[in-house]
């Protein structure tokens, strides 16, 4: 009785005040649900009231979008149709085994609409003109709109120089990082925060080496091989393979994507020198940015050329030094390698002054001695760095040097961290 009363009532009121309220601008449920189902001309609705039990939701209903506002929520989410429909997560629509959609986008009309919204205890239920029918949890909606996800991109980079940082890195023994959760999840969380990892008490062997970074991934295969090795015998053309020293720098800035991981093991050395040393790259580019703004955004805007040159080999890359994230802008890699700078031929003559000025200013925060963390790399330790922030080089050295070590692809570094929940 109760219910036909409410029916009878909803009737009436579209039947004496026409179409002005045919489209209500906010309904919300608290003992009973509304749906409203659209006529084929979407501008006049039916309204129908169900009875129900108490849910936190309420519903806008728009000609383009749902907008839907929960308690628990902060404010309210916009949900446009055709994304809705996009995004159906049933069994048809959607393969939860391969996590693969089967919906094909052109099967979509741009400009659908639903026949009835309503929302249920936790889930809004959609009815759409074909007859299909779906349901999404709101929770699953709020934590898949535009402003959770754009925060959830958001990184926590912990910039540092060279007196503050030591104290801050992960060094995990072997043992543990082998064994235990805790350990491998210590150097990745060291990794994403400061850009450096450090496992030690690691037999001096390849071999071992080799299974440190498998816990993390595979070895990404390059033209240097997998797991190499190198000293100052010249088997690429690489000042690596010298005794001189090396500036700070970023590797692979002639890739067309930079390795994720770099990977240091001294497993010898019967001489002098040979320090290494690591630069916080974002503390670079912050420090370039509050000085010289003008800079900084010519430097993440201005495209330069890389390369590396060998017989039978010739990699290139075209890219801008600083590179921000696409949604936050915050940094996401540097590609400083002042060697493998290739022609300056990509802005026009009158432009080149001021590129150089620019790339001397970000040359000198990369060099300032305080931002330089020096340490002497001893055989036992692995050290990993990311190569999209971190910068590495070393001092010149005597004597016989060994070092293994190998690169670690960015899309799999990042998804170790996104399987431990660090990012």
């Amino acid at each position: 009785m109760r219910r036909q009363l409410l029916q009878l009532a909803c009737r009436h009121l579209l039947r004496h005040k026409g179409n002005r309220s045919c489209t209500p601008n906010v309904v919300l449920w608290q003992h009973r649900l509304c749906s409203f189902t659209r006529t084929s001309d979407h501008e006049n609705m039916h309204v129908k009231t169900t009875q129900a039990g108490k849910t936190a939701g309420k519903i806008n209903i728009q000609q383009t979008y749902l907008e839907v506002s929960h308690v628990s929520w902060p404010r309210s989410i916009k949900l446009n149709y055709v994304w809705l429909r996009d995004h159906c997560r049933c069994n048809t629509c959607y393969n939860h085994t391969t996590h693969q959609r089967n919906l094909d986008i052109l099967d979509i009309p741009l400009n659908i609409q639903p026949k009835r919204s309503s929302i249920q205890g936790e889930e809004l239920l959609t009815l759409w003109p074909d007859g299909h029918e779906s349901a999404y949890s709101l929770d699953w909606l709020w934590r898949n709109s535009h402003e959770v996800f754009v925060n959830s991109q958001i990184r926590d980079v912990k910039l540092w120089d060279g007196y503050c940082v030591e104290g801050n890195i992960a060094k995990v023994d072997v043992y543990q990082y082998m064994n235990t959760e805790k350990g491998v999840y210590d150097v990745v969380k060291s990794l994403v925060e400061f850009g450096v990892g450090i496992v030690i008490n690691v037999p001096t062997t390849v071999e071992a080496t080799e299974e440190v970074v498998q816990q993390i991934s595979h070895v990404q295969h390059t033209l240097f091989g997998g797991m190499w090795q190198f000293s100052n015998k010249l088997e690429h053309y690489d000042t690596a393979y010298t005794q001189q020293a090396l500036g700070a720098h970023n590797d692979n800035t002639y890739f067309t994507e930079a390795a994720g991981l770099q990977v240091f093991h001294c497993v010898q050395h019967d001489g002098d020198g040979g320090e290494t040393l690591l630069v916080d790259g974002f503390r670079a580019a912050d420090d370039l940015k509050r000085t010289h703004p003008q800079s900084f955004h010519r430097l993440s805007t201005i495209p330069l050329e890389a390369e590396y040159l060998e017989p039978r080999r010739n990699y290139y890359n075209v890219d801008t030094m600083l590179k921000l994230h696409p949604i936050t802008k915050q940094m996401e890699q540097i590609r400083f390698n002042l060697l493998d700078r290739a022609t300056l031929r990509t802005v026009p003559a009158e432009e080149i002054p001021q590129l150089y000025e620019d790339i001397c200013l970000l040359a000198t925060k990369v060099k300032d001695p305080a931002g330089e963390w020096w340490f002497k790399l001893q055989p036992g330790t692995v050290l990993l760095i990311d190569n999209w922030r971190v910068l590495h080089g070393r001092g010149a050295y005597t004597g016989f040097r060994k070092m293994t070590g190998c690169y670690v692809g960015r899309a799999d570094y990042m998804s170790k961290a996104r399987v431990l929940g660090l990012v």
